[in-house]
């Protein structure tokens, strides 16, 4: 299933991405999805690669829309690991990154591209979240991937808000 997400900054794309590898942001972006815990890891490369690891536990009672037998197979917690891994930015500012989602011990994962583009509004940056999202379970994975993408759709939009928060106190 195609995903597609946009969310807009009221900054540039290098205040954006300093947000963004914050260790900081990171952990209250885990909060405000509601995990029950996290962890967070930022590494950067000799190369000018950054990579951004968050690991959190979800508690499934909290995911809506879930199947009574999806709840039995993944437990009272799911483990969501989201991995960013960004270049270095080009002439303009802008940078391209890739990212997946995994769910380890449940054949459901997201990969695709992330990219922060300046806008046609100056100190406005797109930020942008494109990939497949794909649930391999026999006569399920069709509902689990429209339930899943519902719930990338909703945590997007939350986390624009936290963005917002944190742009404007820091």
């Amino acid at each position: 299933m195609k995903i597609t997400e946009t969310v807009t900054h009221p900054a540039d794309p290098q205040r954006t991405f300093e947000m963004l590898t914050d260790h900081g942001y990171q952990v209250l972006r885990c909060e405000r999805s509601g995990a029950v815990d996290q962890t967070v890891t930022i590494e950067t490369s000799t190369d000018g690669v950054t990579t951004v690891v968050t690991q959190r536990h979800m508690s499934s009672d909290d995911i809506q829309g879930l199947p009574d037998v999806a709840k039995r197979v993944v437990g009272p917690q799911l483990l969501v690991v989201e991995t960013v891994r960004w270049g270095s930015p080009d002439a303009d500012g802008d940078r391209e990154g890739a990212m997946s989602l995994e769910l380890p011990g449940v054949p459901v994962s997201f990969t695709g591209g992330v990219h922060l583009r300046r806008t046609p509004d100056p100190g406005v940056t797109s930020h942008v979240v494109d990939g497949e999202l794909e649930a391999s379970i026999p006569f399920l994975g069709r509902r689990i991937e429209q339930m899943v993408g519902a719930q990338i759709h909703q945590v997007v939009q939350l986390e624009e808000q936290v963005a917002r928060e944190w742009l404007g106190n820091h």
